[in-house]
This record gives structure tokens, sequence and C-alpha cells, in this order.
């Protein structure tokens, strides 16, 4: 993990704008490994900046690269001002344009349209995270010297975070447990041959009233899973905890949200999960004590196609 790819450009520096999913941060840091970082946040996003930077310095300090990083804060609206701010930092730190790259992903509209202006001026590349085709995307821009816009190409962000930066990005500090009842360890059977890691029972510390029954990462991708059986597998409950754990204060947009039941759900139930991006994963089977094949291969099936396996 966090090895760089050989055709992938070097940047001594990172400008990065703050919004409310660190990941949207993270990711671009760790795959282009800058030297240094600036953070560039509002008064409402400076503690995520904070963190951000905190957890960066761990993971960095564990994979022996060193990336520093500083935050500057600006209005989340008045693009003059934010401008101005720019263009300071920018005198400070004599921007290199074959040297900085700046990351769009976060932050308020104006903050980026600023922002893709101070790279346009200076012709410096710019990046954004997407998600596209289940996997974490980085596409890559510049503006040439007669403002055409140049696609740079785009880039899989591969193999660089794992559950546990995932869930402290986030979350914080964090513990775990074991399966405990008998459908979630036929669930966790599954999940452990499918996906390149498994959490289970975790507990944020900062939200106590929150427990995820399995957290799975393939790749980049990260994915919540809820295991519910016998007259909680009927219920709107086990949705409304997804969608909790699920919301941006907390694991946020990028995580994948499955519900695996051992029983056939409602239809009012699934419409709410669908129009909330939830796989319902249906498994009738396991009230006998194990899954039938097809049950197996749907459960198989469903984490395969949204990690993207």
């Amino acid at each position: 993990m966090y090895e760089r790819s050989e055709f992938m450009p070097h940047y001594v520096g990172m400008v990065s704008l703050v919004g409310e999913q660190p990941i949207a941060n993270l990711v671009p840091i760790l795959y282009f490994k800058p030297q240094y970082v600036d953070f560039i946040c509002t008064d409402r996003t400076r503690k995520i900046a904070e963190h951000s930077g905190s957890v960066l310095k761990e993971t960095v300090g564990k994979a022996h690269f060193p990336i520093e990083s500083e935050i500057w804060e600006v209005d989340p609206y008045d693009m003059l001002t934010i401008e101005t701010e720019l263009n300071k930092l920018s005198s400070q730190r004599n921007w290199d344009p074959e040297e900085v790259i700046f990351n769009l992903t976060g932050g308020t509209k104006t903050m980026a349209i600023s922002t893709y202006r101070i790279a346009e001026s200076l012709g410096a590349p710019f990046c954004y995270l997407i998600s596209e085709d289940r996997q974490n995307m980085i596409h890559t821009y510049r503006s040439s010297p007669t403002r055409d816009l140049q696609f740079l190409g785009q880039t899989k962000a591969s193999d660089v975070i794992d559950i546990d930066l995932y869930l402290r990005a986030h979350l914080g500090e964090y513990d775990e447990g074991s399966p405990r009842h008998p459908f979630e360890r036929l669930v966790y059977e599954v999940l452990k041959s499918e996906c390149d890691e498994v959490k289970t029972s975790v507990r944020p510390r900062s939200h106590g009233n929150i427990e995820i029954d399995f957290v799975v990462r393939k790749d980049s991708t990260v994915g919540i899973v809820e295991v519910k059986g016998g007259q909680q597998a009927t219920k709107k409950r086990a949705l409304e905890q997804i969608i909790t754990a699920a919301e941006a204060p907390f694991l946020g947009t990028y995580t994948k949200r499955f519900l695996v039941l051992d029983r056939e759900y409602t239809p009012d139930n699934l419409e709410l999960a669908r129009s909330r991006r939830i796989v319902v994963i249906e498994t009738p089977s396991a009230q006998e004590g194990k899954f039938s094949d097809e049950d197996e291969l749907k459960l198989r099936t469903a984490i395969r196609e949204e990690l993207g396996i």
C-alpha cells in the first residue's frame, strides 16, 4: 500500500479544498504524495482540516514518507476575498506550475471557481476525485496558455487507504469486535472471502449510539454492511441505522451501503432503500442455518458489483 506508480507525475505541492468529506482530500494526497499540502478551509470546515492533517501526519509517519501540511482559512462565498488570499499564498509559496496541483473536490462552489482561476492563471494542473463505475477515480486537467481546457488523464486511486485510515479520518478512534450471531457469522465468511479487509462490530467512540456490523474494503472502495435477522429484518430501523452511519458528518457519501436480511423486505422499505442508494440482499435460506447456493451467490454478486471486484 502507498506505492507510487512509475508513470505518475510528481508534484512538490498540493492545494486541497476542504469540505465535509475528508476522503476527498486524503485519497489524492496519498496517491500523488506531494511534499507539502495547503488545506484551504472555512471556519466551518477548519476542524475537518485539522483532523485531516493529524490523520495524514500519523499515516505518512507509519509509511515513512514525509508530507507537511498547513491550513489556510478563507471566506466560503466571497470570490474576491478568496482569490486575494490564494494570491497571497501563491506569492508566499512561489508556485511552479509544473510542481503544484490543485485538488478542487472539496470546498464550496465559489472556492472551487476561485481556485480554478488561480490554477488557470498559473497554467497548473488541477484534479477532481469522483466515484466512477464503483471505483475512486482522479481526473486531472490543465488550462493551456490559450485557456483551452486540456484533459491530462484519469487514474484509479488504488490501495491508498485502508479501513483504519477511513474510519479515523471520519470518526476518530473506534473499537471493534467479532460476529456475535450465527447469521452474522455466515455473512462474515462470505465478506472475508470477497474483500481485502473486513472489520466487525465497529463502534466509534465519538458516537456511542452507532454500531456498524461490518466495514469492508476492496482496493480503495469502502462499504458498510448491516445484517438483520428475525423480526428486526422486517423493520425500517435497519435502514435508518445505515442512513445515519453514511451521512456526511459520519462516514460520508463515498461509502457503499449494504443491508443483508434473512427474509424478504417489504416493498415500501425496498423503495426507500433504493432512494438512499442502499443495496438490499435478501437471503431467506439463512433461516435454516446456512446459505443456499443461490442466496450465497446473490450476496457475493452484490458485493462484487458495488465494490468493483
